[in-house]
């Protein structure tokens, strides 16, 4: 795909969401700010994205009301707290923020996420504009409206749902990606091929591509991704229904990992041990075709290849699941998979859950990764 794709939705009633998906993406941006609010913009980033990408990102936004000295906040998990977002509120408000401004958050998932947060807390709220520049934000994070921080007990347990105006997803972005933050990317991706069966079925043609990073086959991927995306937020955007929810296939296992681990593994890292479990799990609880289970797992093992689970990260993060927004008193709600495009929502436990994973580090042959 190496001309632009666009599409809009309506995620709620009063927000118009525009995406922009493919090579050079970027350089719309001075054109469509104005069309969105004509007063000041400031751009929320963080150093290492900033001295990788800034001067491309500067010279997209010439000519336009962006204020050229970023908001910069700690890169990975550190930027999602309490102090950070207080900080930025507070740099915002002396920078002289208008309700006629907005926002742009220019990175990956946390500074999306933390920036978003900002945004919709500022003046009560102003535009945001998402601009990410990894994969997993590209595919999944920058869509949605998700806002949140973390708080001491888990992710992502204070936040809103603020749904931006404008996506730009610039595939030249990524080509500078370090082979593990692809894989770690390529996790959403392969999520959603789960949860769509055009993307499913169309997945066999492009996965060698993804397996390499080449262009033309991350841009349909990203397409494919945010377009199904898209469609359940529409139907769902305050995740009040429960359609939004089969969104989280492979998170309540995933977030449970990834805080134990002290974030030593990616959020695509223990999404992608998310999928392996609930495809175990699936099996034994929807009716998963057990050869469409190892069909699927082998995408996830070759993509993705989450790596081995340290003891310490085994030993603790069942304890974790508690804090997952997602437990109820009786248990977890947990998305399973009864056939690629349909998915189920079923209470587990945390026994269930445990010996999914237990199948999963048993059935994927990936005892000899790296170490997390």
């Amino acid at each position: 795909m190496s001309k632009l794709a666009t599409f809009r939705f309506r995620p709620a009633k009063e927000t118009m969401t525009d995406v922009v998906v493919g090579p050079d993406a970027l350089h719309l941006l001075a054109a469509r700010l104005p069309r969105i609010a004509k007063g000041r913009w400031f751009v929320v980033s963080s150093g290492a994205v900033f001295d990788r990408h800034g001067d491309r990102f500067l010279k997209a936004a010439r000519g336009s009301a962006v204020d050229s000295s970023p908001l910069l906040v700690p890169d990975g998990e550190k930027a999602k707290s309490w102090p950070v977002l207080g900080r930025l509120l507070v740099e915002l408000t002396k920078r002289g923020i208008k309700r006629d401004g907005g926002v742009i958050a220019f990175g990956g998932g946390t500074v999306g996420d933390v920036g978003g947060l900002a945004a919709s807390l500022a003046l009560r709220g102003v535009p945001i504009v998402q601009v990410p520049t990894t994969l997993l934000a590209a595919s999944d994070s920058a869509l949605g409206g998700k806002t949140a921080v973390d708080l001491p007990a888990g992710k992502n347990l204070a936040g809103t749902v603020h749904h931006p105006r404008l996506v730009l997803a610039d595939t030249a972005l990524l080509q500078t990606l370090p082979e593990r933050a692809l894989r770690s990317g390529l996790a959403e991706v392969v999520k959603s091929s789960f949860l769509d069966i055009a993307f499913h079925r169309a997945f066999p043609r492009l996965e060698d591509g993804l397996a390499q990073g080449e262009p033309d086959a991350l841009a349909e991927a990203i397409l494919r991704s945010l377009k199904m995306k898209a469609r359940v937020v529409a139907a769902d955007p305050l995740e009040k229904t429960g359609a939004r929810f089969a969104l989280n296939l492979g998170h309540t296992v995933g977030h449970a990992l990834e805080t134990a681990s002290r974030h030593a593994l990616t959020h695509g890292e223990a999404v992608g041990w998310g999928l392996l479990a609930m495809l175990e799990l699936s099996v034994v609880r929807a009716g998963l075709d057990p050869a469409v289970a190892d069909q699927l797992s082998a995408r996830v093992v070759r993509l993705v290849t989450p790596p081995r689970l340290t003891p310490r990260t085994l030993s603790a993060w069942v304890d974790r699941l508690s804090s997952d927004k997602k437990s109820e008193r009786r248990g977890l709600r947990a998305v399973l998979l009864a056939e690629p495009g349909r998915t189920v929502t079923l209470t587990v436990t945390a026994v269930e859950l445990e010996c999914a994973l237990e199948r999963a580090l048993w059935n994927s042959k990936l005892a000899g990764a790296a170490p997390s």
